[in-house]
């Protein structure tokens, strides 16, 4: 046999054991699950459901990921098996607000225990969590608040307690709103990178960094003119709680590290400014919690008798509707792209399946588009309104609630909205157009590479490896100007107003929920309820029920969700081996550098306002 055959011969027998290890392997896990499906499906006959009592128990309230409107999945059910599980925990806010809110009424109920410094939420959010931990103190009953570091977030809500407790290592850190960034200009020049951008607005800043070296004055007074009166409307809050004289939290911040050279540990100098009531070790707040509220076991090492959120929420009892009519809750949630939803992105194809439905469904009376998005792709945005406008062709009225945040592209799919609502602390505005495309025929002069060729049209002779014509300057630049164009007007036609009225507001300045009622851009301050009950009044409806819409898994999907929740089993593949897999299934782009050019109507102002 010759060496050329012997090596055939060996890979022959590799490839075959490889695929014979491969069948066994998934067979395996097939029958693993089919297994423990059949198992579960048989105790489920014979188990019978566990009440879960409240009575004397403390609730636990300690959420750890983010605050969003609607769950969705992370990532791909794949991407968790071969990553080690990098699904981020959601929560979703009307949960969480039902929790604390029968907590206010529930007698059954000891007290109840907050903790929220691993809790990423937006400051709309933030605000209605801690009124409604204010409505459990003024009810009388004891809310105690624990956490290592409390942010501007953490500190407002646990500020509502009767106690805040702060770990012996921790700190306050409610500094207010900083927003720093890196300006690039300089840095692309010395790599002989040209990054050109074409912007409609002067207002609409966020490509700033290609520009320029410092930040402009549009770019400050935008975010000062939305960030101090959230800051003083927080701080104002938080020192009413705690029955702090004004300006308390403002020289706390700008003392702090004059306040670290009098007293190194953090934790004191909160103590003695009043900020919080005790400082404890994680063993020290264990041993004072079983003397405030002893275990069944009576272990002083044990945590006393308590229960956790969603065991909690399982318990509360929600009334049957059997209405015929129905409004739709479209929920538009993160950047908006084209693709389908996922955590963080708005996908167009998922959004405008659920319009589909709805319209489809002649029981759903109105549609309540809630977004909570800071914009993204003019494209996607567009898709998701054509479909909108489908729905509203057949006579159903559309009210948009704007949660959180609701910018840039998150108001061009409003546009069709018979009522705008918003929450005061609502992020909004951001009407503006911007597109990048970089060059890099410096770089390729510097290397000493030439490019030349020919081609069939006008057209095709340019490409990013050359320097950009005149022409090509001023028709993308033109682009950008008629979406613009088009976006003020879809927005001046929605709300009644002269172009040049909407123009003024415009520019891509960032505006709260509370100056835009003022504005002419929202109609009324108000949550997702209140947006229900006006959706109902404009169907001539009494009487209705609430639907929403899910993505829909592909078998693939969901043999792979059922897997992992069966086995709760993970790859390690190492970090290195995670970091490149992460970076190569990042499928969202705000800027493609292909000839191509992508109109982006996207809020970046607002990424300094996103959960964390």
């Amino acid at each position: 046999m010759s060496k050329a055959q012997s090596l055939w011969s060996k890979a022959d027998n590799f490839l075959s054991l490889s695929r014979k290890i491969l069948v066994n392997l998934i067979t395996a896990i097939v029958l693993i699950v089919l297994t423990f499906s059949i198992i579960g499906g048989i105790g489920s006959i014979f188990t019978q459901e566990e009440s879960i009592s409240t009575k004397d128990k403390i609730l636990w309230f300690k959420p750890i990921g983010v605050v969003v409107d609607k769950s969705s999945s992370s990532s791909t059910s794949l991407d968790s098996l071969i990553l080690g599980s990098v699904d981020v925990q959601q929560h979703e806010l009307d949960d969480l607000i039902e929790v604390l809110s029968n907590a206010a009424i529930d007698d059954e109920l000891a007290a109840v225990y907050v903790n929220v410094s691993e809790l990423g939420m937006y400051y709309a959010s933030a605000f209605e969590i801690a009124n409604a931990v204010k409505n459990i103190k003024d009810s009388g009953k004891r809310v105690i608040a624990y956490g290592q570091n409390y942010g501007n977030n953490a500190y407002l809500i646990s500020s509502q307690a009767n106690e805040i407790i702060l770990n012996k290592y921790g700190q306050i850190s409610s500094f207010g709103f900083s927003r720093k960034r890196e300006y690039v200009k300089d840095f692309y020049e010395n790599i002989k990178l040209n990054q050109h951008v074409f912007i409609a607005g002067e207002w609409k800043t966020a490509p700033e960094p290609f520009t320029r070296n410092d930040m402009s004055e549009e770019d400050k007074n935008a975010w000062n003119d939305f960030a101090e009166p959230l800051w003083n409307k927080m701080t104002t809050y938080i020192e009413n709680a705690r029955d702090l004289p004004n300006g308390t939290l403002q020289d706390y911040g700008d003392s702090f590290w004059q306040l670290a050279l009098e007293e190194p540990e953090a934790s004191q100098s909160a103590l003695k400014k009043g900020l919080v009531d005790k400082v404890f070790t994680v063993e020290e707040l264990r041993h004072w919690l079983f003397e405030e509220f002893p275990n069944q076991d009576d272990d002083i090492n044990k945590l006393p008798d308590s229960i956790s959120i969603y065991d909690y929420l399982s318990t509360i009892e929600s009334e049957e509707n059997n209405s015929e009519n129905k409004i739709a809750v479209i929920h538009v949630e993160g950047a908006i792209t084209i693709g389908e939803s996922t955590y963080g992105i708005a996908g167009s194809d998922t959004i405008v399946k659920n319009i589909r439905k709805a319209i489809k469904d002649k029981s759903v009376k109105a549609l309540v588009l809630r977004v909570n998005s800071p914009g993204g792709g003019v494209y996607a945005s567009e898709l998701i309104t054509n479909a909108l406008s489908e729905f509203k062709e057949t006579g159903r009225p559309i009210v948009s609630s704007m949660g959180d945040i609701a910018a840039s592209g998150g108001v061009w799919v409003t546009t069709l909205s018979d009522e705008i609502w918003a929450k005061n602390e609502t992020l909004t505005g951001s009407i503006g157009v911007y597109a990048t495309l970089p060059t890099f025929e410096n770089l390729y002069d510097w290397i000493g590479v030439q490019v030349d060729g020919v081609s069939s049209t006008k057209a095709a002779e340019w490409d990013p490896r050359m320097p950009m014509p005149e022409s090509v300057t001023n028709g993308i630049q033109s682009s950008v100007d008629d979406i613009y164009e088009k976006f003020v007007n879809k927005v001046s036609d929605n709300r009644s107003m002269r172009y040049e009225e909407v123009h003024a507001v415009a520019k891509g300045r960032i505006w709260s929920g509370e100056k835009a009622i003022k504005l002419g851009l929202v109609d009324k301050i108000g949550g997702l309820e209140d947006a229900l009950d006006s959706a109902s009044k404009f169907a001539n409806i009494e009487d209705y029920k609430v639907i929403r819409y899910f993505k829909e898994l592909d078998p693939l999907e969901v043999f792979i969700a059922e897997l992992i929740d069966n086995l709760d089993m993970n790859i390690d593949l190492g970090k290195n081996s995670k970091k490149i897999l992460t970076i190569l299934n990042d499928g969202y782009k705000f800027i493609d550098n292909k000839k191509d050019v992508n109109m982006i109507s996207y809020c970046f102002e607002c990424e300094y306002f996103l959960p964390k």
